[in-house]
């Protein structure tokens, strides 16, 4: 508690002293040449600190065609489409985690545009609940980077950011769509924007029934079977306005809404009666600030998740709330080869669970916790041996109002060995802080619990070839980790679980991208090659009676393989694609597991303009070979299925020269 006092003394004069900076920079402002905001053919580069450690690690960006194919979709979608993530999924639309280099839900961090979204109380995301169209750019980071992030950062992080386009004059779109199982979306966008205010709008509307037929194995008489009690209802907007104050500063405002109301599924009661509301407020704005070689932003987040659960059956009504405040100062200062980047992250939590056994009640108990965290951040980067060499170090020190935690790091660097091949080497040390739940759960919840420890080792090769038309591209990595205190809630008497810091875990395994491209005038074509092999095994027993020491952890793959062969010609586009998830456990002793599944699905679209305005249509076929299969247990996934939609584009160019800047 003492540790924590100082560094709220030392916080609060480090903002005193960041505004006295500030407010003297703005007024000695200088129009000396900026070597960190870029201007080529009024074109403006803004760096951002994940350039400085994502050279030496494994990254995965989706480019726009990818983005486009999946507007209509959620990032579970995408991500379990076009990336080895394991995306656990509990059914079509339902609640879907992720599973990176065979770590937990909790061990993925989700970064909106430079700050952690995951919600403090359960430590992980709901990826179902993310439309794929409010993101202009999707990308993923492998391996710890708590050193950057923060909690969570031990299996990998997933970038979601909003692009600043400045002068683009008006643009809208409408996107309808229908689908299998009396599903309904519906889409629109509007952006408006001159050389130095731009504003885009994005709102979604979708609608299902959601009553699939699946195959009951168990049942021989009757397999086909139609899942009921399953609709859903969702619909969001988000809103971002910036401003280009002068050419070394600018203002980012974005406030993104999300709601969406489903009933929850099962198969083991026929009285079924379980629903959840999810309510998401998220509000972020920073400030971009250049001069010299000098390139600050200043970040604020206020963030309010609610999650509102009830199963009237079992007269369970559960209303949680999490308010998530933060505010951050980045800074990246270039001397020649050499890039620091330094800042403070202050982070506080305040959470409410209310329980009832009524609808009209308005509560049996309640319960208020709150945390807060601040943490220091420093970076380094530089190029060495005629720019083949480049290096990086981060290092992070964090603690919180109830625990300290120790200092997090990550070194790494990427050498050209040759003008085709070059290697990456990292190794990182990452944490996870128990969530709020896993400290103070009503009569089962252990505050103190200690933060989970990891430590990493990665390497890899790429290799990258041009040639005339072609691209070819082949990355191999390896990585193995090992976490301490490992947070796993066990049986603690009068029915009744309780979080322990208890288990080991030692993960391993290898993944391979291969991509090879062909561009000529009006042809593109492009073939996407990826596979993973995971080895993630529990080092300790939890018990006397756990034989789960060195077995696979339950619901994780050993293997999964994606493939996808994307074909364009003029205005007709085609996207074949195919995914392979190998056995998943369903025992902590591996007696009992789940058969793999291979699923196939194609999307095509056509494009033509009437005057000023462009018309695609669009349509896809999911699971393609009507395969009957399911991720998790009880939870089985639709068989073939169909969606077709068509969208209107207008675009009203400026007669001006285009400024892009890149978000930081």
């Amino acid at each position: 508690m003492n540790c924590f006092k100082t560094y709220k003394v030392l916080f609060s004069n480090y903002l005193v002293c960041l505004i006295l900076c500030i407010g003297y920079s703005i007024n000695s402002y200088s129009q000396n040449k900026d070597s960190s905001l870029h201007q080529l053919n009024e074109v403006l580069v803004l760096e951002s600190k994940e350039n400085i450690i994502e050279i030496s690690k494994k990254t995965v960006k989706f480019d726009s065609i990818l983005l486009q194919k999946y507007n209509t979709s959620s990032l579970a979608d995408l991500l379990s489409s076009q990336s080895t993530i394991h995306v656990k999924t509990y059914g079509n639309s339902n609640i879907a985690t992720t599973s990176m280099r065979g770590g937990n839900a909790n061990h993925t961090a989700i970064i909106w545009n430079g700050l952690n979204i995951q919600n403090a109380m359960l430590g992980q995301a709901d990826l179902s609940i993310l439309p794929t169209l409010f993101f202009d750019d999707v990308s993923l980071e492998y391996g710890g980077g708590s050193s950057i992030w923060g909690s969570g950062a031990i299996g990998g992080s997933i970038h979601l950011q909003n692009k600043t386009l400045f002068n683009q004059g008006l643009k809208t779109k409408i996107q309808m769509s229908v689908g299998s199982f009396n599903s309904k979306k519906l889409a629109t966008s509007i952006s408006l924007g001159n050389k130095k205010i731009t504003s885009n709008t994005k709102i979604f509307y979708n609608k299902s029934d959601n009553n699939y037929t699946y195959k009951d194995t168990t049942d021989k008489e009757n397999p086909n079977k139609q899942m009921n009690h399953a609709n859903y209802q969702a619909k969001g907007i988000i809103q971002e306005v910036s401003i280009l104050i002068k050419e070394n500063q600018k203002i980012n405002i974005r406030g993104w809404y999300n709601n969406l109301f489903r009933n929850l599924p099962s198969l083991t009661s026929f009285n079924n009666k379980h629903s959840q509301e999810d309510d998401n407020l998220k509000l972020n704005a920073d400030w971009n600030y250049t001069k010299g070689n000098l390139n600050s932003i200043i970040r604020i987040g206020y963030f309010n998740d609610r999650i509102n659960y009830i199963d009237s059956s079992a007269a369970i009504y559960s209303n949680s709330k999490i308010k998530t405040f933060i505010v951050e100062n980045d800074n990246l200062y270039y001397y020649k080869k050499h890039n620091f980047n330094f800042g403070v992250n202050y982070t506080q939590y305040n959470n409410t669970l209310i329980q009832s056994q009524s609808s009209i009640t308005k509560s049996d108990y309640s319960t208020h916790h709150h945390l807060i965290k601040f943490a220091v951040f420093v970076s380094y980067n530089t190029t060495l041996l005629k720019s083949k060499l480049n290096y990086n170090l981060n290092v992070r020190k964090e603690t919180t109002s109830i625990s300290s935690i120790p200092f997090t790091g990550n070194t790494g660097f990427h050498y050209q060995l040759f003008k085709t091949i070059a290697t990456k080497i990292s190794a990182n040390k990452s944490y996870r802080q128990p969530t709020l739940n896993d400290l103070y759960w009503p009569q089962s919840g252990n505050p103190n619990l200690k933060a989970e420890d990891s430590y990493e080792f990665e390497g890899g090769l790429v290799f990258n070839y041009k040639k005339n038309n072609f691209i070819f591209l082949m990355e191999g990595s390896y990585f193995n980790r090992h976490t301490k205190n490992w947070i796993i809630w066990l049986p603690a008497g009068n029915s009744l679980w309780s979080p322990k810091n208890i288990a080991e875990v030692y993960s391993r395994g290898t993944e391979t991208k291969t991509e090879l491209s062909y561009l000529k005038k009006d042809v593109f074509i492009k073939l996407i090659l990826q596979t993973s092999y995971v080895l993630s095994t529990n080092q300790k027993a939890t018990s006397e009676n756990d034989n789960s020491e060195g077995r696979q952890l339950i619901f994780t793959p050993r293997y999964i393989g994606q493939g996808s062969l994307i074909i364009k010609y003029k205005q007709l586009s085609v996207l074949f694609n195919s995914n392979y998830t190998g056995y998943r456990f369903i025992t902590s002793d591996n007696t009992s597991w789940m058969t793999p599944y291979y699923i196939a699905n194609f999307k095509c679209s056509y494009s033509y303009t009437v005057s000023s305005v462009n018309i695609e249509l669009f349509g896809s076929i999911n699971n393609l070979f009507n395969k009957n299969y399911q991720v998790i247990q009880n939870n089985p996934m639709p068989l073939r299925n169909f969606e077709f939609g068509m969208s209107m584009n207008y675009h009203k160019k400026k007669k001006d020269k285009q400024k892009t800047i890149t978000p930081y």
